[in-house]
């Protein structure tokens, strides 16, 4: 416990600080600062981009709560999450149409930002997304009435570019309803990035306007955000792919973060060619980048099976970004959270066919449960491994000893009868016991038998009584350490 204060401590002692740059590497508090955390996609709107039946929607605060804390507790210093600024064009985004802006949408932002503050969290913010379809939702609706032929002139046409500029400066300038801070002064936010592989995509389609065109366009939107914002840091993540090839992108003035992705797959996929990415690709990429004097983090990569065929495959990489003080962050996509009443999140854009879901773009969308679940691609063995290897990754890049697991707050039943229980599932949970109450005496029924896939669980010896029985569940972290039994209904 000593050591989980210690960290809790730490991790908030600079909470209204700002993540600054000094030349090639981030700080805070005048030291250095490094992180790994996860990018969380949906924390601003569920399912706005990836295909799930539950959305768009806001997640609930318990599934906010419950992503944050289970990021915390796997070692997080930082989470990029897509939809914390870019969301465009439905009745529940940020900016429904254009030039109208959804206080209620902000309510929800204000909530998340005000609850990785208190957890000592940063985020890093995505303006807009990519740029494949322009034509339909997202990006595409700064195309409105503009006859526009394609993706290249999202980088090209002034009134586009003025559109975008809007929804930046209605972010930047609002402010949190719950803590009275602007955007533009809320340390919680670590950057903000421009977009998610806007230029790289673009110059896949359409033809794609040349380097210079969206180098200028990168240098233009940062210079705008720091006409309104002196205080936080620009990341430019135009150009997602081997950045030995980005030429003139290392040399835009305005961004102080340079970053790029990395799942080896698509090479393959897209028919990209080269040497293909190993461990050794994160340094060299890395050195390019701060060799042009920016900082350089990775704003995502793949954890699973698609891309490391092997959990040592991936301790690799993961050593790799650990061990060159080049590399400031990284970020795994991408991790989900408990519902609401039971079980899981659904796996966003997910794909049944298992040679594809290994070869294809999406996959199973790098989905992670902690704890693991049984997927087409992957054991739950595996996948709990995984995120064991993620989490001491973590706190070692940080430069903090990897601490015991935290306690799991008590789990919450929300049904009991028939012989089935269900329960709200438990941040850092790995298992779970269930006891059955007959009469005034608690059993044990199931000894850390159960996990989050199992629920609702079965009673095999259900009680007969007309009144039912009643159930309570604990839950057990990595260490074997108990939570408290949730409360009786």
């Amino acid at each position: 416990m000593m050591l989980l204060c210690a960290r809790s401590s730490a991790q908030t002692e600079h909470n209204d600080e700002f993540v600054q740059r000094d030349g090639t590497r981030l700080t805070l508090g005048g030291e250095t600062f490094r992180y790994s955390g996860p990018n969380i996609e949906w924390l601003g709107l569920e399912a706005y981009g990836p295909i799930d039946p539950t959305g768009p929607r806001y997640p609930s605060h318990f599934e906010v709560d419950d992503a944050l804390d289970t990021a915390k507790m796997m070692g997080a210093r930082v989470i990029r999450s897509q939809t914390m600024g870019d969301s465009i064009g439905c009745d529940l985004c940020i900016e429904p149409k254009l030039g109208q802006f959804n206080q209620e949408a902000f309510r929800h932002l204000d909530y998340v930002l005000k609850a990785a503050h208190d957890r000592g969290l940063r985020l890093i913010v995505t303006l807009v997304g990519d740029c494949a379809n322009c034509k339909q939702s997202g990006a595409g609706e700064y195309f409105k009435d503009r006859g526009a032929a394609g993706s290249k002139d999202f980088f090209t046409d002034p009134v586009i570019s003025a559109r975008f500029e809007k929804h930046i400066e209605a972010l930047l300038n609002h402010k949190n309803s719950l803590t009275g801070v602007y955007y533009k002064d809320d340390p919680t936010i670590l950057a903000w990035q421009n977009c998610n592989g806007c230029g790289i995509v673009a110059s896949l389609t359409d033809g794609g306007p040349n380097a210079a065109s969206i180098v200028k366009w990168v240098d233009t939107i940062g210079a705008f955000i720091k006409s309104i914002d002196k205080k936080h840091l620009y990341e430019d993540n135009s150009y997602i792919l081997a950045l030995d090839k980005a030429g003139a992108f290392l040399d835009s003035k305005t961004p102080d973060i340079i970053t790029s992705e990395y799942y080896p797959h698509w090479e393959a996929v897209f028919s990209m060619g080269g040497p293909g990415t190993t461990a050794e690709s994160f340094p060299k990429q890395a050195a390019l980048v701060t060799g042009h004097g920016k900082v350089y983090v990775v704003t995502e990569f793949g954890w699973d099976v698609t891309d490391w065929a092997t959990q040592a495959d991936l301790e690799k990489v993961l050593t790799a970004m650990k061990d060159d003080p080049k590399i400031s962050g990284d970020l795994f996509w991408a991790l989900q959270a408990h519902n609401d009443n039971f079980g899981w999140q659904p796996i966003p854009a997910n794909v049944p066919d298992e040679t594809y879901a290994k070869r294809g773009e999406t996959g199973q969308w790098w989905a992670l449960y902690y704890g693991g679940i049984n997927t087409v691609i992957m054991t739950k063995e595996d996948m709990a491994a995984r995120a064991e290897l993620l989490r001491a990754h973590a706190f070692e890049i940080a430069g903090v000893p990897v601490p015991p697991h935290a306690i799991p707050p008590a789990p919450m039943v929300t049904f009991e009868g028939g012989g089935l229980v269900a329960w709200r599932g438990s941040a850092g949970a790995v298992k779970y016991s269930i006891e059955r109450k007959d009469k005034d005496t608690w059993t044990v029924i199931c000894d850390k038998c159960a996990t989050d896939a199992d629920t609702p669980w079965i009673d095999p010896k259900p009680s007969l009584s007309i009144f039912g029985a009643k159930y309570r569940v604990t839950a057990y972290n990595a260490d074997g350490r108990a939570s408290e039994p949730s409360a009786d209904r």
